[in-house]
């Protein structure tokens, strides 16, 4: 039998360490090997009824996806409850999945949903901040790959593990602070590891407003990590 509607018996997960654990970027997501199941054939398995192939795609998307909702809400106690959540719904939906999309663009559009559902909740207006469209346009066809190296750009790192520790805690409040859709874009791109076309897709935001959050995400995140980026 799949694992139940109604509860998820998830394996134990470890909390960060004072943030160095739960860099705002963090590892991304599952890379697939050639010669292993995509997640859209484990998904459709699933559905079929092979509960492990249910275990299996928890244990590549478990980490990403908690990043995302931590580095969204920051309270780890919450982000647990979002994520008891999206996977909840995932095997609720699970009868009804068609492999039409990547497995990634539902999960993440179901994780959003359910940021979007707390926000309406607690703070209507963050979603008038999520649903606005980024201001000015130009250029940004770069936008992601600036967004990449940035979030893995070997020059932020200290050398001490104390200067880690207190580098990644001042990125992951770096994130946190940035605008709600911004941030959104930022995570879904750098932790998620989503292309621009899969964000619009899930945001319901065009490509070019997809490009312009990440531009104005890593303008802001570049500022606010300057000094260590400074020679020491």
């Amino acid at each position: 039998m799949p694992p139940s509607a109604d509860r998820l018996d998830a394996p134990a997960r470890a909390a960060p360490a004072d943030g160095a654990g739960a860099a705002a970027a963090g590892p991304g997501p599952y890379p697939v090997p050639h010669d292993e199941p995509s997640d859209e054939a484990l998904m459709t398995r699933y559905a079929r009824g092979d509960v492990a192939a249910f275990e299996r795609l928890y244990g590549r998307h478990e980490g990403p996806v908690y990043r995302f909702l931590l580095r969204s809400v920051g309270i780890p106690a919450l982000a647990d409850e979002l994520l008891q959540e999206v996977w909840m719904s995932v095997i609720r939906g699970s009868a009804a999945y068609e492999p039409r999309a990547l497995f990634t663009t539902w999960l993440y559009r179901i994780a959003r949903t359910r940021l979007i559902d707390h926000w309406r909740a607690r703070d209507p207006a963050l979603l008038v901040s999520l649903d606005a469209a980024a201001d000015g346009a130009g250029d940004d066809a770069t936008a992601a790959s600036a967004v990449d190296r940035l979030a893995a750009d070997t020059s932020y790192e200290p050398e001490t593990r104390a200067l880690d520790r207190a580098q990644a805690r001042a990125f992951t409040l770096a994130v946190e602070a940035l605008p709600v859709a911004q941030r959104e874009a930022f995570l879904l791109h750098a932790q998620a590891g989503l292309s621009l076309a899969q964000i619009a897709g899930i945001t319901g935001a065009g490509v070019e407003t997809i490009k312009s959050r990440l531009r104005y995400a890593g303008d802001k995140l570049r500022l606010a990590m300057q000094n260590w980026r400074e020679p020491r």
